[in-house]
């Protein structure tokens, strides 16, 4: 049986391969890159182990393809808004509402997000990242240089400082939900409140960053 299972997982290897890395996402998600076991993983995919090393080297090569994979499924979504040439105020609140949505609809993107993070990124550092945030942070620059020349938001504000402070807001609501929702109960981050969540972080930097009363300094 084992014979014929791995014949015919080589003589399709991109569904072979696809079968591991959807059995990564859910394995490493739920019990994170350091517990989780390549023997595990390729139960779940219902394949032989001896392909997880024949296709990713063993169970770090498959974990950084994992980690790959998620994240390029963000910056897709960020390449789509970030050829939104937005005013500020509608492109934040266009950010907000995706971020949230995203991040509730691919919670493995949290948990390995949050997994990586433990790990001081040491498998994200091997992926190329770097440039990956380019077309929203144009998008924002934009987007708030136009916003200061008419003189409705602070000249002081670093388009990086205000981005890190987007995916904090957004980030946080989804990593930290179940310890929050032991203190404050469950109904306050339920998905019944996510458009009030929404125009609560909106309005939060929108008033960080404009001119005049709350909202600081020039």
């Amino acid at each position: 049986m084992a014979k014929k299972q791995t014949a015919a997982a080589t003589r399709n290897p991109q569904r072979s391969k696809q079968a591991l890395i959807d059995a990564g996402i859910e394995v490493f998600a739920r019990l994170g890159p350091n517990a989780a076991t390549i023997e595990e993983i390729c139960a779940k995919a219902s394949l032989n182990k001896r392909l997880a090393y024949h296709y990713f080297g063993g169970k770090e090569g498959l974990y950084e393809a994992v980690l790959e994979i998620v994240y390029r499924e963000f910056y897709s979504l960020e390449i789509e808004l970030g050829s939104m040439l937005l005013p500020a105020e509608k492109l934040l609140q266009t950010l907000v509402a995706r971020y949230h949505e995203f991040n509730s609809t691919h919670p493995a993107f949290v948990r390995l997000i949050s997994y990586e993070n433990l790990n001081e990124g040491r498998t994200a550092g091997r992926l190329n990242l770097k440039d990956q945030k380019a077309p929203v942070i144009t998008a924002l620059r934009l987007a708030l240089k136009k916003g200061q020349e008419e003189g409705k938001f602070r000249k002081s504000i670093d388009v990086h400082d205000l981005l890190i402070s987007i995916v904090a807001m957004c980030f946080f609501y989804f990593s930290n939900r179940h310890t929050m929702a032991l203190l404050l109960g469950a109904e306050p981050l339920g998905p019944g409140h996510m458009k009030q969540r929404v125009d609560h972080v909106v309005e939060l930097l929108l008033n960080g960053i404009s001119v005049g009363p709350g909202g600081g300094k020039k």
